[in-house]
C-alpha cells in the first residue's frame, strides 16, 4: 500500500429507481475518511442511544416521534468532514433501448459510475460500500470498479468496492437520509409534514453554507461539479 495516499470510505445508496409513481431517482454516497468512520459511527450510536432511536434510521422512517434525532443527524454532518454528492435522474428522459441495449440494470449502474466518477480525487486509496441488490450480471460490482479504476489512471487506488446490507451501517442510512430528501423535494413531495421540514432545515443550514446553490427551504437544485460538501448533480441525456 501507498502510504502517501489517504484512505477514503465511500457509502452509497439509491432511492425511487423502482417506483412508478415518481419521475425522478437519485443515487447518492456519504464520503469520510476512513481513520473518521469509527468516531462517527459510534456518534451515531450514541445519539440514538440518547434519543431513544432503535433500528434503522433512513428516509422511510422519519417520523414526528424520531424528530430531534433526525434534526441532530444534521448537525452531525456539518459538524464532521463528512460529504455528500448525488446524481438526480429524470427517469423519462432515459433511453435503454438505445444506449443500453435494452439492459436497465445496465443504464443504471452507468448512473452509478456518473455519481462516484467525480467524487473521485487524486491520491487517495477508496473503499467504496453500496447498499446490496440482486442484480441480473453477477460481475456488476466488478465491472464497476474497473471503470472508475481505469478513469483514475493510476493516480488513485480502488482498494474495494462491494455490497453491503445497510444494517447496522450508519453512513450508508445517512447516505439514504440525504437521498430521499432530495428525491422527495425533486418528485414535489409535501405529504408529510415532518419530512418538509426536514428539507427546509437541511437546505437553510447548506444555504447558510452557500448561498449561490441553495435556497431557503429548498433541495430542488443543482451544484457545480466542484461544490464539495453538498453536490447535486442533475443528470440531462447529454452531459
Amino acid at each position: 500500500m501507498n502510504i502517501n495516499k489517504t484512505q477514503v470510505n465511500i457509502y452509497c445508496d439509491e432511492s425511487r429507481h423502482t417506483s412508478g409513481g415518481d419521475d425522478f431517482m437519485v443515487i447518492g454516497a456519504i464520503k469520510c475518511d476512513r481513520e473518521l468512520k469509527k468516531e462517527i459511527v459510534h456518534k451515531i450510536h450514541c445519539m440514538k442511544r440518547d434519543f431513544n432511536t432503535q433500528g434503522e434510521f433512513g428516509w422511510k422512517r422519519l417520523s414526528p416521534n424520531r424528530k430531534d434525532f433526525y434534526f441532530k443527524l444534521i448537525d452531525l454532518f456539518f459538524e464532521y468532514d463528512l460529504t455528500f454528492r448525488c446524481i438526480v435522474v429524470d427517469k423519462r428522459k432515459i433511453n435503454d433501448e438505445v444506449f443500453n441495449e435494452g439492459d436497465k440494470e445496465l443504464g443504471f449502474y452507468k448512473f452509478y459510475y456518473l455519481m462516484l466518477r467525480d467524487t473521485l480525487e487524486h491520491d487517495k486509496d477508496y473503499h467504496i460500500y453500496l447498499d446490496w441488490q440482486q442484480n441480473k450480471d453477477q460481475h456488476r460490482f466488478t465491472k464497476l470498479k474497473y471503470f472508475l479504476q481505469k478513469k483514475l489512471l493510476g493516480k488513485a487506488k480502488i482498494s474495494c468496492l462491494e455490497p453491503v446490507t445497510s444494517t447496522n451501517q450508519p453512513l450508508i442510512e445517512l447516505a439514504d437520509l440525504f437521498i430521499g430528501a432530495v428525491g422527495y423535494q425533486y418528485n414535489n413531495r409535501s405529504d408529510s409534514e415532518i419530512k418538509v421540514e426536514f428539507c427546509s432545515i437541511l437546505a437553510q443550514r447548506l444555504n447558510d453554507l452557500t448561498p449561490k446553490y441553495f435556497k431557503r427551504g429548498n433541495l430542488n437544485t443543482f451544484t457545480s461539479k466542484d461544490e464539495k460538501k453538498f453536490n447535486i448533480f442533475r443528470w440531462e441525456p447529454n452531459n
